[in-house]
């Protein structure tokens, strides 16, 4: 039943990118699954996190597609990270990130450029990971935190089949350019064949580059939220 009704909603739109609002994924998600209930965090204050809009995005695909094995490609603070693990039952959840880099702790910021240079942006990032860590992941308990596999090591250098195996749910949110993007689309494919794809910062004021390779994916059913940063592309159905 869910597969049809999953279907029956992939179908009612053409390929390409299709702008839909917050109301249509609620009203799959009704009609999938009637359980009310999300666990979440409040908002983080922190640039290069997601907003309250990006957070229900995200678990009205998690109800919808019930994933076994998620994947998150930019683990920065670990608040999405946790977001994932606490409204997953079962899932094992792994989630890429650059491996720590003393360089990057004590790099100079103009933080008058952090929400206009994009590369500026990308250094502040880095260096506010390698400073304060995974801390949002320090509100989880124990049953939560063994859901987690935290890896370090470049997204695109990773033979994703052999290191990451299966996967039947992806959020990609790391490096910005399209060059980053495009491998790690890559990287999701060759793991994943059914389930759902999340790109961040779809429409970025900041970042391009997530925009200009989805826009050229015209064989891609690619829907974007409004008002989100978030881009999904549901496959296999």
């Amino acid at each position: 039943m869910t597969e049809k009704l999953i279907q029956k909603f992939l179908d009612s739109y053409d390929s390409g990118i299709v702008e839909i609002k917050l109301r249509d994924l609620l009203h799959l998600k009704e009609k999938v699954s009637t359980d009310p209930h999300i666990q979440t965090l409040f908002p983080p204050t922190e640039i290069g996190s997601i907003t309250l809009v990006d957070q229900i995005v995200i678990l009205c695909l998690l109800k919808i597609l019930k994933p076994s094995v998620i994947l998150e490609i930019g683990t920065y603070l670990g608040y999405t990270t946790s977001l994932l693990a606490i409204n997953t039952s079962a899932a094992k959840i792994l989630s890429i990130d650059l491996p720590n880099d003393h360089n990057s702790r004590t790099l100079n910021i103009d933080e008058t450029q952090i929400l206009v240079d994009p590369e500026v942006n990308d250094n502040f990032l880095r260096h506010k990971q390698a400073n304060e860590g995974e801390k949002y992941l320090e509100y989880l308990g124990d049953s939560d935190k063994a859901k987690i596999k935290l890896i370090k090591n470049d997204s695109t250098e990773l033979d994703f089949p052999t290191e990451i195996g299966t996967i039947d749910f992806a959020f990609i949110d790391g490096g910005h350019t399209e060059e980053i993007v495009a491998s790690d689309t890559k990287g999701v494919f060759s793991c994943m064949k059914k389930g759902v794809i999340v790109w961040h910062d779809y429409k970025s004021g900041i970042h391009s580059g997530v925009t200009k390779y989805l826009q050229k994916q015209s064989s891609l059913k690619i829907f974007h939220v409004k008002n989100s940063l978030c881009a999904f592309s549901i496959i296999g159905f």
